[in-house]
């Protein structure tokens, strides 16, 4: 008789949430401390993160008997990114639709002088034109579908190497 392995769904969904959380939490501290950058709350983010990922992980092998192949770990942290990616992506386009919008103008703001003063010969129609191009990045879907792509790419990296460290076959 085959051994039944549990389920992904419920871990995905617990831990995926508490990624979400997470990334929220440090969009909406960000906001309210009308920080534009922070390197201590990314810092403390990016190891939440990894805690975050890697309970899951250990979560689902336990739920498993203690059995966790790199594969399942690959697919339970996928999981998990997945999940939390598009809830932190749903966020994210609220945040900066709705709530901070102000953001994108300053973010491009900044942009053109720091392009102005690396490339001080620019014609106004060149800067016209680098700023267009600019403004198809610096917009609320851009910044939630990276939310997306950053939580899946992490995910995969650190759902690896956990695997690979808890790894244990029958």
């Amino acid at each position: 008789m085959e051994n039944q392995s549990p389920s992904i769904k419920s871990i995905a969904y617990t831990y995926g949430l508490y990624l979400a959380l997470v990334s929220v939490a440090g969009l909406i501290i960000m906001y309210v401390l009308s920080l534009q950058k922070s390197w201590t709350i990314s810092i403390i983010s990016i190891v939440l993160s990894i805690l975050i990922l890697v309970y899951g992980i250990k979560a689902y092998k336990h739920a498993n008997g203690g059995l966790l192949s790199v594969g399942k770990a690959i697919k339970v942290g996928l999981a998990i990114a997945v999940v939390g990616g598009l809830l932190s992506a749903i966020y994210s386009y609220v945040h900066y639709s709705f709530i901070y919008p102000e953001f994108i103008e300053m973010t491009k703001e900044a942009a053109y002088e720091q392009m102005m003063t690396q490339n001080p010969n620019l014609t106004d129609e060149q800067a016209n034109q680098a700023m267009e191009m600019q403004g198809m990045f610096m917009n609320p879907g851009f910044f939630s579908l990276m939310s997306i792509l950053s939580s899946l790419f992490f995910g995969l990296i650190i759902s690896l190497i956990a695997g690979l460290i808890m790894r244990k076959d029958e």
